[in-house]
């Protein structure tokens, strides 16, 4: 199963329209948001193509199913526009034999001792630092998606494809052009 893996969207709906574009082209259906779905937040610059209304109706009449988790942008009253459950601060996503941890990752100052309380976690999937990454360490994969709007350092914006099946796990990377 093709599993798209997106975080720190921050109300961009330019870059979600391209991402939802080629989830469509790789035949995803299910997509994982790791919150910061709408706003930008205090700290960060407006994205270009920033529209939140926007955002709220193309997750909304996209042809994936959704599971998200509530960043640190995020409100009480995004769950008003948005049609799936998006306030829950972790969800554990079986898939194919795997389990994958979803958090948006601002509470986590050491990725390798909070996936030690998790024993049989594939992986741990994070937003937060709009950086993309995947590391392994003794207790699973971490993954980031890195920003669809926002990249950091010298990234660029991605976001994440997973490939799973029972004997297979695989991550891919990918940039918006």
């Amino acid at each position: 199963m093709k599993v798209g893996v997106v975080s720190d969207i921050h109300g961009d709906f330019l870059s979600l329209r391209a991402v939802f574009s080629e989830f469509e082209k790789l035949d995803v259906k299910l997509v994982l948001v790791l919150g910061d779905v709408l706003y930008h937040g205090p700290r960060n610059p407006m994205p270009e193509g920033y529209n939140p209304m926007g955002v709220s109706e193309l997750i909304n009449n996209a042809p994936f199913n959704f599971i998200f988790v509530k960043g640190n942008c995020d409100a009480d009253v995004d769950q008003l526009v948005i049609k799936y459950p998006m306030l829950q601060e972790f969800a554990l996503v079986h898939i194919e034999g795997t389990t994958l941890l979803l958090t948006h990752g601002d509470k986590i100052e050491n990725f390798e001792e909070f996936m030690k309380k998790y024993k049989g976690i594939k992986a741990l999937l994070t937003g937060h630092t709009h950086i993309p990454v995947v590391e392994e360490n003794k207790f699973g994969l971490h993954i980031n998606p890195g920003s669809i709007s926002l990249p950091k350092d010298s990234s660029k914006k991605s976001f994440a494809i997973l490939d799973i099946e029972k004997d297979k796990f695989l991550v891919e990377f990918k940039e918006i052009t």
